[in-house]
C-alpha cells in the first residue's frame, strides 16, 4: 500500500453576508485512504485577507525605477503565494499580523539572503511568510537598465480579518481533523465529487448537528459525516468566552 499524501484542510467561520466570504485558512492532514483514493475537506466561512505591500529598496537602485518591475514580476506571484500560504496554514489572527522580511534578488532573479526582519508575534505566521517568498522564486531577471548585480528589498506581508468579525466573534479554528475514506461501493463504481455539510462547532470544540446539504450517495455521505464527527476545533470566541457557531464544510472525493 502506498503512503497517502498530505491533504489541505481549509478552515474559516461562516459570519455575516456572502459578501464577507473571502479567501482563507487551511491545515494539513494525512488520510488513511486506499491507494489511488483522495478525500479532502474544506470549511467555508469568512477568510482573513493576505496583503503584500510594495517592497522597499534597501540597496543602491542606481537611479532605476523598480516600481514597474515589482508590479509585473514580483508582487503578483508573491501575493498569490502569500494568500495560498495563509489558507494552507489556517492562519486566523485575532489582531492584524504584520511580517517584515528582507531578501536579495540577484541579477538573474534568483532569491538570496532571505531573513525575518520583524516578527508578527506569531511564529507560524512568520514562517508562512518566509515560505511564501521562497516559493515565489526565482523572480524575473532584474531590469536590463539596472547595471548592478543584486537588489536588496524589505517586504511587508500582512494578514487580517477585514473589520474583524462584525458580530464580535472570532471564528472557530480546526485543530484536529480526520479525512474521510472512500466507501467500497463508491470506489468500485468510481464515484467522485463533493459532499457539502453544515455543522455546529460547540463550545467544547466538537462538531454537532451535522447535516448533509449536497449529497453524493453510494456511502460517501455517511463517510463524510463519520469523519467530521471526529473533528476537533478551537471554538468561536465572543467577549472572551467560547460560543457555538454554525459553519459549512465541503468534503471532496477523487480517484486517481
Amino acid at each position: 500500500m502506498t503512503i497517502p499524501r498530505l491533504r489541505r484542510i481549509q478552515s474559516l467561520a461562516l459570519l455575516g453576508t456572502l459578501a464577507s466570504l473571502l479567501a482563507g485558512a487551511a491545515a494539513m492532514a494525512q488520510a488513511p485512504n486506499a491507494p489511488g483514493d483522495d478525500a479532502s475537506t474544506s470549511l467555508r466561512p469568512r477568510f482573513p485577507l493576505a496583503a503584500v505591500r510594495l517592497p522597499e529598496v534597501l540597496s543602491d537602485s542606481m537611479g532605476v525605477d523598480f516600481t514597474p518591475y515589482f508590479h509585473q514580476s514580483v508582487l503578483p506571484i508573491l501575493r498569490r503565494n502569500w494568500h495560498s500560504m495563509v489558507r494552507e496554514k489556517g492562519l486566523a489572527p485575532s489582531t492584524a499580523w504584520k511580517v517584515v522580511a528582507e531578501f536579495t534578488i540577484l541579477k538573474d532573479g534568483t532569491l538570496n539572503d532571505l531573513k525575518l526582519a520583524e516578527s508578527s508575534g506569531d511564529s507560524e505566521a512568520d514562517q508562512a511568510a518566509l515560505e511564501a517568498i521562497t516559493s515565489s522564486a526565482p523572480f524575473a531577471a532584474l531590469p536590463a537598465e539596472f547595471k548592478g548585480e543584486s537588489l536588496v528589498l524589505r517586504c511587508h506581508l500582512d494578514v487580517f480579518f477585514p473589520n474583524m468579525a462584525p458580530n464580535g466573534v472570532t471564528p472557530p479554528r480546526l485543530i484536529h481533523d480526520v479525512v474521510p475514506e472512500f466507501s467500497d461501493e463508491a470506489r468500485r463504481k468510481k464515484i467522485q465529487g463533493i459532499v457539502t455539510l453544515t455543522l455546529v462547532v460547540g463550545t467544547d470544540g466538537q462538531a454537532t448537528d451535522i447535516q448533509v446539504v449536497s449529497k453524493l450517495g453510494h456511502g460517501l455521505d455517511e463517510k463524510a459525516v463519520e469523519a467530521v464527527k471526529q473533528w476537533r476545533f478551537q471554538p468561536a470566541i465572543k467577549d472572551g468566552n467560547p460560543v457555538a457557531q454554525k459553519i459549512t464544510a465541503d468534503v471532496s472525493f477523487h480517484l486517481y
